[in-house]
């Protein structure tokens, strides 16, 4: 039955950190899977909406994966673009880095300051100072709209595991009681702004990451066919988190592409 669901697969998604790289090398396979998917529909995402899509369009072609810069898809994007299509709000105050601000003007957002903004974006904000963390903590206790790009509690690095968002969302509920929409992985405003740039339905997509709580929540919440890779995060959290259960267990992306040609979705070299 897996094999038979794998063979109908047309549009991949492809987490970045942790599944195609850690730090700045590729991970075994990833780089022959990439090839493999050129000319078929195919986005690499991240939650991690501190960097903008050309540096990751960069980074990814520096170790051998090109792919162009419509095909990257960051949860500052799809955050940005779900506000502008969702809600009135036009004004954010971005507690976020330049790479999210900018995301925000291409959605037709404009980043506010704290004294004209009508809501608050928090995103994985690696200039983060503690006056704009305090301006945040304001206007969310004063009841604005609050929402946030992702909420991952770590961000993976060849150091070891990093606070990221959620570590920031933290600090503010603790100060304010209050929690934010998140709209990145695994909310469905990221799914469907994957789905609407493949041009393919939940069915016929799969996603490939090494995040239970976010990559695999992704996929079993929407239907796409969720593919856990133990080559980031999951080697080290899975036993923290036993009741999520992945499609599809493979031990790298070198394992996916041999499935994937054996089920005749992709062909042989």
């Amino acid at each position: 039955m897996l094999a038979e669901r794998l063979s109908r697969i047309r549009g991949y998604l492809l987490d970045m950190d942790g599944t195609l790289y850690i730090g700045d090398r590729a991970v075994p396979g990833a780089v022959e899977l990439m090839r493999a998917l050129q000319g078929r529909p195919h986005l690499v995402l991240t939650n991690n909406s501190s960097a903008s899509r050309r540096r990751y369009r960069d980074r990814l072609t520096a170790l051998g994966m090109p792919v162009r810069l419509d095909d990257v898809l960051t949860s500052g994007e799809a955050s940005a673009q779900w506000l502008f299509d969702n809600t009135p709000l036009r004004r954010p105050y971005v507690l976020g880095t330049r790479a999210l601000s900018d995301a925000c003007r291409r959605a037709g957002l404009t980043p506010a300051t704290a004294d004209d903004a009508d809501s608050v974006l928090l995103g994985y904000d690696t200039t983060l100072r503690y006056a704009r963390w305090s301006d945040a903590c304001l206007l969310v206790a004063a009841g604005l709209p609050y929402y946030a790009t992702h909420a991952d509690r770590t961000c993976i690095s060849p150091r070891g595991l990093l606070p990221d968002a959620g570590a920031i969302i933290a600090g503010i509920e603790v100060t304010t009681g209050r929690s934010p929409v998140v709209l990145g992985k695994p909310e469905a405003a990221m799914v469907e702004a994957g789905l609407r740039r493949l041009g393919t339905s939940a069915e016929e997509t799969l996603i490939l990451g090494d995040q239970l709580d976010t990559d695999m929540q992704l996929g079993l919440r929407s239907g796409v066919l969720a593919v856990l890779t133990m080559t980031g995060e999951a080697a080290r959290r899975a036993p923290e988190m036993p009741e999520i259960k992945p499609d599809l267990s493979v031990s790298g992306p070198a394992e996916l592409l041999a499935l994937l040609r054996d089920a005749g979705a992709l062909p042989r070299a």
